[in-house]
């Protein structure tokens, strides 16, 4: 099984979801342009790919009334973004994905979205048809990356053991989940979240300039 992280792995960013985020703060008063903020996106790059709610709550000082706020408001610009056709796909992702299962290998996909927001932008991305367990931490009792649980309930969704997966994402948080999951490959991605000095030293066993050159690294015919 191969597991595959959303969004900055499979989805392409381009800001989108740090624009989400920023929309999110503004819904729970905090000012983007005030002196605080750069403190706060810093903050929020570090974590990316982690649960947004858990995200929101350490960003507002765990007051979680208004990180659930903000979390509505997160959700609510990236559905309005799909509608309005701006989320799109990694160039070369449906020719991985198609590889991927030709070789006989099941596709998961995790995030730290909640499960409406991850099965609306997979739908819009037409990635539903070939992806065969979706993941969020609303299904593993809210434990998002770093902890192991989403990468440990795929593998047992999909019958294979952890040290029979392999994991690409292009955050240090889904790195460092493969590692304590015993993963058999910790493919880190360049482009995304974070460049590959982090990744590596997060223990990716190697990193690819994007999902594209994922069968390529494990010796699939493209």
């Amino acid at each position: 099984m191969v597991v595959l992280d959303l969004a900055g792995t499979t989805m392409a960013d381009d800001g989108l979801v740090l624009a989400a985020l920023r929309q999110g703060l503004r819904a729970a008063r905090v000012r983007t342009d005030g002196p605080r903020y750069p403190a706060l996106d810093r903050q929020a790059r570090a974590t990316m790919d982690r649960s947004t709610l858990t995200v929101f709550g350490e960003l507002l000082d765990g007051d979680m009334y208004r990180a659930r706020r903000a979390h509505t408001a997160f959700a609510e610009y990236l559905t309005t973004a799909a509608a309005q056709g701006r989320v799109r796909p990694v160039p070369g992702v449906y020719g991985a994905l198609d590889a991927l299962r030709d070789a006989g290998l099941g596709i998961a996909l995790t995030c730290g979205f909640d499960p409406e927001l991850r099965d609306r932008l997979i739908a819009v991305l037409g990635f539903g048809t070939r992806v065969d367990v979706r993941l969020s931490p609303a299904d593993v009792d809210g434990r998002g990356l770093p902890d192991p649980d989403l990468l440990e309930t795929a593998a047992r969704r999909a019958g294979a053991p952890t040290c029979r997966i392999a994991v690409a994402g292009d955050a240090t948080a889904g790195i460092h989940a493969a590692v304590r999951a015993g993963v058999a490959l910790a493919v880190g991605v360049r482009g995304g979240a974070h460049g590959e000095p982090r990744l590596r030293a997060a223990g990716a066993d190697a990193v690819i300039d994007s999902v594209a050159d994922l069968p390529a690294l494990l010796g699939l015919p493209s």
